[in-house]
């Protein structure tokens, strides 16, 4: 405070000439500073050349003790202050000086470093488009490099195979050199992302000669994994793991850390794709820790494993690992690191029935055209919370935007996890025909159908659909199965089918090793088995599903369970103290479905008892309201307020 008073007391020519005396003082190494220091001052005294020299300099200095958020700042700086001609001029002139191309390129990787990876790229691309005619052809070419490297990672429209093959045209009579082992690599990831694969081998094969000739470990390691990764896609999933362990290796051996980091990524991912959950949850975590232990835990590969491993962790029913995972308490990360870790934390609240969280949507909604890990996670999410608070048309056009909006963003309409939000749609839509009129439920099953049938259409055109694909496939069966039960009508499915049915999507659930998953599979097969009067198989599925409800929290799926059918006996208006002790609660329950224009038959397949059992409730309730026909009992019940 003292030294604020003074210096606010001081004229503006002595502020001048004091910042001054600091920088030279700074600059001469009187005083002990950091490069940061010297910019501060010598800007404050409208030494500009030196501001920005000291600003690159504290750039290179923040980037190399992992502080990228600094870097981008001072490098940013230094690019703002460059563009006074004079300046420009006066940094040029030191041989030692980076290059205006070279300085943007460090800022591109400090921005992704930090994770602002759009704002690294609006970089590159502004320098790029800025580029005069006749500038150096390796400038264009390493800001297409900065561009592309950053832009493979995320949900954008460039044309980046378009980029990389002017880059290859430009390098074309370049002699073997780091510059050009970069871009072949970034080529053949720019090709394999158009599943170009036989010419993604070709570029990363030569990619790698290059590189282990000119013994460049960072690119040896990304051609090595991405040879792997196409191993893998090719149906050589063991071939691939042992590629990707061996390139892990070697990159920590160098020192090459950010390489070894993206290896842990690619593997853990690997492992997760064959269900090896155990393991890829480990692997998740070392990379996570690796890229916090860096300085740099937004970053691409970095965000991306606490995000994937937090996803990974929820599969495997570890739901408080989760949340520790994606905890920012006491961080500032990025707004795009914060969207995909409450998308993860929105699907916990889904499972556990939080509808507060509904709140936090229109935010995530935000960039669901931006990046379509965010929406199909958040999306999925929504779905089942709309499910839950019975609002069925949201359900539904939450699912159309998310289809949508990832459709438009990875130009294709079918990628696999289509079949996860049709599965998780369906399991509403059988929810709501248990309490939907006739004509309702007509449109809910044709709706259902159509969905389905898309879905299967997308399961079977993924290639080599790993255990996590093969359950989703068979929970839209099991789901449409059972919307068809529920809807009732001539296309109603026998019991023996929807039995098969879930019996196929537990086993498919708990071989993938979706914990709650699974128990949600057999808290419908339990359903199923009971109206079927296999009592002894119900209760020992419904047990099961139970344990996991409790341990986990799951109000949805607890709620199912009391009612088994997903119709919750709970929710049914409450009656008047006469006419609750009139009506028992089972007669309440046949009473509302009978208001819906449900047939005997249709009652007792919603509440699995017979439909001789049916017709007495009803006679009973007849008496008690003093009726004479099914329709005077609904009459009287709503004159009464037994009926919303």
């Amino acid at each position: 405070m003292l030294a604020e008073a003074v210096y606010q007391d001081l004229l503006p020519g002595e502020r001048v000439r004091l910042h001054a005396a600091y920088a030279a003082a700074l600059a001469s190494h009187q005083v002990e500073g950091s490069a940061a220091e010297l910019s501060r001052h010598a800007r404050a005294s409208h030494d500009l050349i030196t501001a920005t020299r000291a600003s690159i300099e504290a750039g290179d200095e923040a980037m190399t003790v992992g502080g990228p958020e600094d870097a981008l700042h001072h490098y940013e700086l230094a690019l703002e202050l460059l563009g006074d001609p004079h300046v420009a001029a006066g940094v040029a002139a030191d041989p030692d000086a980076p290059t205006r191309v070279t300085l943007v390129v460090r800022a591109s990787l400090a921005a992704a470093a930090a994770g602002h990876p759009y704002r690294a790229i609006a970089l590159s691309e502004d320098e790029l488009a800025g580029l005069p005619a006749d500038a150096p052809k390796l400038a264009r070419v390493r800001l297409i490099h900065a561009i592309v490297s950053t832009a493979l990672i995320l949900d954008t429209n460039l044309d980046l195979l378009g980029m990389t093959t002017e880059a290859m045209q430009l390098m074309a009579d370049e002699p073997p050199s780091s510059m050009r082992a970069h871009i072949l690599n970034i080529h053949a990831r720019a090709n394999a992302d158009r599943a170009r694969d036989d010419e993604a081998i070709r570029w990363a094969t030569e990619a790698l000669a290059i590189a282990q000739s000119l013994q460049l470990a960072e690119v040896a390691t990304d051609a090595t994994l991405l040879l792997a990764r196409l191993d893998e896609r090719a149906g050589n999933p063991d071939a691939a793991k042992v590629a990707m362990t061996k390139a892990i290796a070697e990159a920590a051996a160098a020192g090459e850390h950010m390489a070894e980091l993206r290896g842990l990524y690619n593997l853990a991912s690997l492992d997760y794709g064959q269900g090896r959950l155990t393991q890829a949850l480990s692997l998740y975590q070392q990379a996570a820790a690796k890229a916090r232990d860096s300085g740099r835990p937004w970053a691409q590969y970095g965000l991306e494993a606490t995000v994937i491993g937090a996803i990974v962790a929820y599969v495997a029913g570890d739901w408080q690992l989760v949340e520790q995972m994606i905890d920012s308490s006491g961080q500032n990360p990025p707004e795009q690191a914060q969207t995909m870790l409450d998308a993860v934390a929105i699907e916990i609240a889904a499972g556990r029935g939080d509808v507060s969280w509904l709140d936090v949507l229109p935010r995530l909604r935000n960039w669901w055209l931006r990046d379509g890990l965010i929406a199909i996670t958040s999306g999925g999410a929504a779905i089942e919370l709309y499910g839950y608070l019975g609002d069925i048309d949201a359900a539904i056009a939450t699912h159309t935007e998310v289809v949508t909006s990832v459709a438009r963003i990875w130009q294709n309409m079918i990628f696999g996890a289509r079949v996860r939000l049709a599965a998780l749609l369906l399991g509403q839509l059988a929810n709501a025909a248990s309490t939907a009129t006739v004509a309702e439920r007509e449109q809910l099953v044709r709706r259902g159908d159509e969905l389905a049938r898309k879905a299967l259409e997308v399961a079977a055109s993924v290639r080599h659909n790993g255990p996590e694909g093969r359950a989703w496939a068979s929970r839209v069966v099991a789901e449409n199965a059972r919307l068809h039960w529920l809807g009732g009508g001539a296309q109603s499915t026998p019991e023996a089918d929807l039995i098969e049915a879930w019996q196929e999507s537990v086993s498919a659930f708990d071989a993938f090793g979706h914990v709650y998953e699974t128990a949600r599979s057999r808290a419908r097969l339990a359903a199923v088995q009971h109206a079927a009067g296999n009592i002894a198989e119900a209760k020992a599925e419904s047990e099961a599903a139970r344990e996991v409800a409790e341990r986990l929290g799951a109000q949805p799926l607890l709620r199912e369970l009391r009612g088994l059918t997903g119709y919750d006996g709970a929710a049914v208006r409450p009656v008047a103290k006469r006419e609750a002790q009139a009506l028992t609660p089972r007669e309440q329950e046949v009473l509302t479905l009978v208001a819906t224009g449900r047939s005997n038959r249709d009652i007792a397949q919603q509440l699995f008892i017979s439909a001789k059992t049916v017709s007495v409730h009803i006679s009973n309730v007849l008496a008690k309201l003093e009726a004479t026909s099914r329709t005077e009992a609904v009459a009287v019940a709503r004159r009464r307020g037994l009926l919303g």
